[in-house]
């Protein structure tokens, strides 16, 4: 089935018939909603009008995105429908695997920012967000298009979602930040009314010290308690900090309770941060706990083209593709080796090309790459799933035993150059498509599956060692 949205080169006129009614109606809505909402909850869909069952096929990307468009969208899509076609038409929704949705075209839309309208002095912030960090400059991708899309959901209706609170957890410089303050600005838009407290783990707990040190724990609580969306930056910190942590456990529950939104992030999952009480992990869990993974190689280029677009500076994309292959690790690392690379030309006042870029960087960002074996793949992720590694090769086929040899061979594709051929003999002489087939498996179940997608990753990271 092809891809279908907005398409990349694809007109109308190009479009089987099948599928052109879905393509008026998303010109149709996009006249209707914000673009960084269109492009977040629309822009991955495509739809098939079934004339046999009188009715069109809307497929989504995940459950979430089916949840989302069905309880808030679901009477504009209908309008959409009747308007496009003259009739109304029946529609459902039906889940496919992400990696067969692929952005295509904008629609054009206006890109100017509305002005904002005034802020109430109530609601100004005491801890200004980066102006930066907004939805419109975030790059979305298959590694993050999940924790996108749920910090646009609770952006677009604070403390009315049943994410309450919204758990934002990634490794270093993965964009957590940049999404907790583009919802902070997104609701200052949008509902310039609505009171917004920004705060790092440590100026709560700093704002704490000095609120009881000066005798000022009234205003303390009178500032966070009075929020109507409280958005708060690495809350690992709070780790051991016992007196910080039974005052913002107070604070949650006095914002629940009222029906405030509460937005956290952290470097790890909830179960994973030591020296935090059960009571504060399991109020972090009760909403909805979304993961960043690192970007893969189309998107890490994809973000520097953002970068440079923004720099208004031109770059070879043989150099980008140089810098995305060899910075694999965060956001942050990737955008710190473009500016470095821009202040080396303009210091020297040259073009930049690969061989300027390898210069300025190489020793910094190319780093040996060990050499992996498909027999240690099989050995560790036998090791991990406790079973014997000689299954691996083996024609037994229990669960556990299949699951581990899917893993084994979906690592073996992705750290290995050994063709797909060669993996499959290495794995007790099975055929391509078997490997294909326990790719593709392996990759479906970690889009659905965040508990296990890091098993696999952490598995990944000792292979990596």
């Amino acid at each position: 089935m092809n891809s279908f949205g907005m398409g990349g080169g694809m007109t109308v006129a190009n479009i089987p018939d099948q599928q052109k009614l879905w393509e008026s109606c998303l010109n149709y809505m996009s006249l209707r909603v914000k673009k960084h909402s269109f492009n977040t909850w629309f822009k991955y869909t495509r739809g098939i009008y079934d004339s046999d069952a009188s009715s069109i096929v809307i497929n989504v990307p995940n459950q979430f995105v089916a949840d989302w468009l069905s309880d808030r969208y679901a009477d504009l899509i209908s309008e959409a429908i009747r308007e496009t076609s003259g009739k109304s038409i029946d529609f459902l929704f039906e889940i496919s695997h992400p990696s067969e949705f692929e952005p295509q075209t904008e629609i054009d839309f206006n890109p100017r920012r509305p002005e904002p309208a005034e802020i109430p002095a109530h609601a100004r912030l005491d801890y200004p967000l980066n102006e930066r960090f907004r939805f419109d400059n975030f790059v979305v991708g298959k590694f993050n298009q999940f924790g996108h899309a749920a910090a646009v959901a609770v952006a677009e209706a604070p403390g009315t979602t049943p994410y309450n609170p919204l758990f934002i957890y990634g490794g270093t410089g993965l964009g957590k930040t940049h999404l907790i303050q583009a919802i902070g600005h997104y609701v200052q838009e949008q509902f310039p009314r609505k009171k917004i407290v920004y705060a790092t783990s440590e100026k709560f707990t700093s704002d704490f010290i000095y609120a009881v040190s000066n005798g000022k724990i009234n205003d303390f609580t009178s500032l966070y308690r009075s929020a109507d969306i409280l958005l708060v930056d690495d809350v690992q910190f709070f780790s051991g900090k016992e007196s910080t942590q039974e005052q913002f456990f107070h604070t949650f529950n006095d914002l629940s309770h009222s029906g405030k939104q509460v937005v956290l992030t952290s470097d790890r999952h909830p179960r994973d941060i030591k020296g935090l009480e059960e009571r504060l992990l399991s109020r972090f869990s009760s909403g909805l706990v979304a993961d960043l993974q690192p970007p893969d190689l189309e998107s890490r280029i994809a973000i520097l083209r953002k970068r440079t677009d923004h720099e208004k500076v031109v770059i070879p994309e043989d150099v980008l593709y140089f810098i995305a292959d060899n910075v694999n690790s965060n956001v942050r690392e990737l955008e710190g080796c473009l500016t470095k690379l821009l202040a080396y030309a303009s210091l020297e006042k040259t073009d930049i090309d690969r061989q300027f870029a390898e210069r300025a960087l190489g020793k910094e960002i190319i780093r040996p790459r060990r050499e992996i074996s498909i027999t240690e793949i099989q050995k560790k992720s036998a090791e991990f799933f406790q079973i014997d590694a000689a299954m691996m090769t083996a024609k037994k086929k229990t669960s556990r035993i299949a699951l581990a040899r899917q893993v084994a061979m979906y690592l073996s594709r992705k750290l290995t150059a050994f063709s797909l051929k060669s993996i499959g003999e290495a794995f007790g002489g099975r055929d391509h498509s078997t490997v294909i087939h326990a790719c593709d498996s392996i990759a479906k179940k970690m889009e659905n599956d965040y508990d296990f997608r890091e098993k696999v990753t952490s598995l990944e990271a000792a292979l990596l060692c």
